[in-house]
């Protein structure tokens, strides 16, 4: 006998100008179950919950939980509702505690101000009626909810200290406090909107051991997610969005990643992409033994060696934060080695300002593309010549033609399939979904032909289909002569995509291999620093073996 329904969204409709997100959606959540919602970027996912948490009014439909129908305004009635939304861009703010973040905005009384006999301030005025008004107040009363959080924490296995300040934690734990905020207000369905995007793959098995434990309690569980593996690991039902319109649901134990990969873009969608070989030329980058801090000023780098060929791509795999970022960051120029050398296509670069790197070239697709790959509030015209503006083709008789930079964006859009774009010079590129702004960014970095591509974790936080398409443009790429390092925490797209794989562990490189000749347990072992004992041959002594198999187009 099928589970009452709990949550029902019926005929939901909304526009915005120019493009409907939601086309008389329906949606049905069972009490205690993860419902997964799934969906190319820009399929509305995002639109529907936000009309769910009240961030939207729907154009269309109704909304009812627990038998109940809603009108929702505000967030704030949706948490009075029962409903808690943990967005994919934390919310939380740095330099307050776990538990002031928690409260922060909670309708709840200060506890009474009341120092004890030991406490610095003298009796006088401790007993002071007018003192204590004023005190509580101002007074934030934290006690009793600070205890209440920990207790919710630890019920959940969160590992966090409600003390501790937000700055203090890594973005696993950033992850969690956003879920403690909705607990903390009682919530019966929690919307969790692409929630691993940034965790590492144990920082999401962590978390999926949390959603089992709030799900056998009786919390219901909406997970936005493109990824297709967490679907089928912790979904118990799913409802596909294809253009904002209702595709089907399915009970997952009932279907393949191919069926709903097929049912979220219309089409099969190949999982295994075909790589051929290529003669590798020159080197396009040259790294001796580079130093780097972090923005702390913690040595994240360690006498890192690192040589790229013209054709070749180069994959580093790790596990998050053991110096990726930096090592990304100063092969694209961004980021100063505090020792050594950093040559681009045979050009000494050391100290260089990223400027040059770019006139070398060498591009270059950040991990964070909102916070650093685009300027949001720019429209998608700006953003799409960012670095090629001051090409001739660009210049006009008092200045910049600006209609030669806007028909050279929407030959980028039109050739990359960049969906919910407007008008170039009209769509901010902060508008876009998360797999389109992606697609922007790899367009604008590809289309300079570079020397050199510094691609950081790429495919994090796109869909299917776009994933497809993003690892068959780096491909291309490759064949077109481009050296390629390949940032990502897939191991599977680290096996599909390079030539040659290097494991990074404490910026270091502790292991290197092929894709033929990949162990992915060896891998794994070695990204967690459980290798270091082994015997094996390291980088140091396999890279002129490997460096010259690859010359003579080997692989």
């Amino acid at each position: 006998m099928a589970e009452p329904v709990f949550l029902e969204m019926a005929g939901i409709r909304k526009e915005f100008p120019g493009v409907v997100a939601n086309d008389r959606v329906d949606l049905r959540v069972e009490r205690g179950e993860i419902h997964g919602l799934l969906g190319e970027n820009g399929a509305g996912k995002s639109t529907l919950m936000k009309i769910l948490y009240g961030l939207y009014t729907p154009d269309e439909g109704e909304i009812y939980l627990d038998g109940d129908r809603l009108d929702l305004d505000s967030p704030q009635d949706a948490i009075d509702a029962g409903i808690g939304m943990v967005h994919q861009h934390f919310q939380l703010i740095p330099r307050l505690t776990v538990a002031e973040n928690v409260v922060l905005g909670e309708r709840e009384p200060a506890t009474p101000f009341r120092p004890d006999a030991e406490s610095p301030i003298p009796e006088a005025v401790r007993s002071n009626r007018v003192v204590q008004s004023v005190a509580e107040r101002f007074s934030l009363g934290l006690d009793a909810p600070t205890r209440r959080i920990q207790r919710l924490a630890d019920r959940y296995g969160f590992d966090l200290d409600a003390g501790a300040k937000i700055s203090e934690l890594d973005v696993g734990q950033r992850q969690r406090v956003e879920i403690l905020k909705a607990l903390y207000r009682d919530v019966d369905l929690l919307i969790l909107d692409e929630p691993t995007a940034v965790l590492t793959p144990t920082e999401a098995e962590r978390l999926f051991d949390s959603l089992d434990r709030l799900t056998d309690e009786g919390l219901s569980i909406i997970f936005i997610t493109h990824k297709l593996d967490e679907v089928e690991s912790i979904v118990d039902r799913v409802t596909i969005l294809r253009e904002g319109k209702n595709a089907g649901t399915a009970v997952v134990s009932e279907v393949t990643q191919a069926d709903l990969a097929e049912m979220m873009v219309g089409r099969e969608v190949l999982f295994q992409i075909e790589k051929e070989g290529v003669d590798l030329g020159e080197p396009v980058l040259q790294l001796q033994n580079v130093h780097a801090d972090d923005d702390r000023g913690i040595e994240a780098l360690s006498g890192v060696d690192l040589t790229v060929r013209a054709g070749e791509v180069v994959g580093i795999a790790g596990v998050s934060g053991n110096g990726q970022n930096e090592l990304a960051e100063v092969a694209a120029g961004i980021r100063q080695p505090t020792t050594g050398s950093v040559r681009v296509d045979g050009t000494d670069l050391t100290g260089a300002a990223p400027r040059q790197f770019v006139d070398s070239g060498v591009s270059f697709v950040p991990e964070d593309r909102l916070e650093y790959g685009c300027a949001a509030d720019l429209s998608v015209m700006h953003n799409a010549t960012l670095k090629e503006f001051r090409d001739q083709r660009f210049d006009g008789p008092l200045g910049l033609d600006y209609d030669e930079l806007e028909a050279y964006a929407e030959t980028l859009v039109e050739e990359f399939d960049v969906r919910g774009v407007e008008d170039v010079t009209e769509t901010k590129a902060g508008d876009l979904s998360g797999g389109n702004l992606q697609k922007l960014i790899l367009a604008r970095e590809l289309d300079r032909n570079p020397a050199l591509l510094v691609a950081n974790q790429p495919t994090r936080g796109v869909d299917v289909g776009a994933i497809e398409f993003i690892r068959e443009a780096l491909l291309d790429q490759r064949m077109n002569g481009t050296g390629i390092v390949l940032f990502s925490e897939d191991l599977d797209e680290i096996t599909d995509l390079s030539d040659r794989i290097l494991v990074i562990y404490e910026g270091e490189f502790v292991y290197e291999t092929t894709p033929e000749e990949a162990d992915r347990d060896r891998i794994g072992l070695e990204m967690t620093g459980g290798g270091r004992a082994g015997g094996d041959q390291r980088p140091s002594d396999r890279h002129a073996d490997v460096t010259a198999a690859a010359s003579e187009g080997e692989r």
